[in-house]
C-alpha cells in the first residue's frame, strides 16, 4: 500500500481506502492478489486514535463507506471483511475501542438493511467474488464472525 488514511481523508477517498484501491491495495500475507483489510482497518484507527472523538470519526467514516456500496460481490465481500475486522479489534479492546461502543448499533434502521442487502447477496453470489473458489465457502466465514467477536446475524438485518 502506498497511501495511508491521511492521504485518503485529504484526496476524499475513505471508499477507495477502505476497499483497497489503487495506492490503497494491500495484499495479503500469502500474496494471492487480495486485499487485506485488516492492515488497512488498522491504518485508519492507527490515525484515529490521535484524533479527539475517534470513534464518532470511524463512525462517520464508516457510513460514508457503506453509502457508497452498491448491490455487487467486491463491495459485499469489502464490507463484510471491514464488519469482520472491526468486531475483531473491538473484541480485544484494540485502538480505543471498547465492548461498550458498538458501530453497527450506531447505524440508522436504513443503514443496517443496506448491510442485510449486501451480506444476502455475497452470500447467493460468492463465486463472483475473485479466489472464491480457494476459500472457505461463505457460510463458514460468516459463521465464523458470527462466533468469533460480530454479535449480529448480519444476513437479517
Amino acid at each position: 500500500m502506498k497511501g495511508d488514511f491521511e492521504q485518503a481523508i485529504s484526496n476524499n477517498e475513505i471508499t477507495a481506502y477502505l476497499k483497497g484501491e489503487g495506492d490503497y491495495f494491500t495484499p495479503e500475507e500469502f500474496n494471492m492478489g487480495y486485499h487485506n483489510e485488516m492492515i488497512n482497518f488498522m491504518g485508519m484507527m492507527g490515525y484515529l486514535k490521535k484524533q479527539e472523538h475517534p470513534y464518532q470519526e470511524l463512525v462517520k467514516y464508516f457510513r460514508l463507506y457503506l453509502s457508497s456500496l452498491k448491490e455487487d460481490a467486491l463491495d459485499a465481500w469489502s464490507l463484510f471483511n471491514n464488519i469482520g475486522c472491526y468486531y475483531d479489534l473491538r473484541k480485544d479492546n484494540s485502538y480505543f475501542l471498547t465492548q461498550d461502543e458498538d458501530l453497527i448499533s450506531e447505524l440508522t434502521a436504513e443503514e443496517k438493511k443496506k448491510i442485510g442487502v449486501l451480506c444476502r447477496y455475497l452470500r447467493d453470489n460468492f463465486d463472483k467474488v475473485p479466489g472464491s473458489a480457494q476459500m472457505y465457502p461463505i457460510e463458514k466465514q460468516m459463521k465464523l464472525e458470527m462466533e468469533d467477536a460480530c454479535p449480529y446475524n448480519l444476513l437479517t438485518f
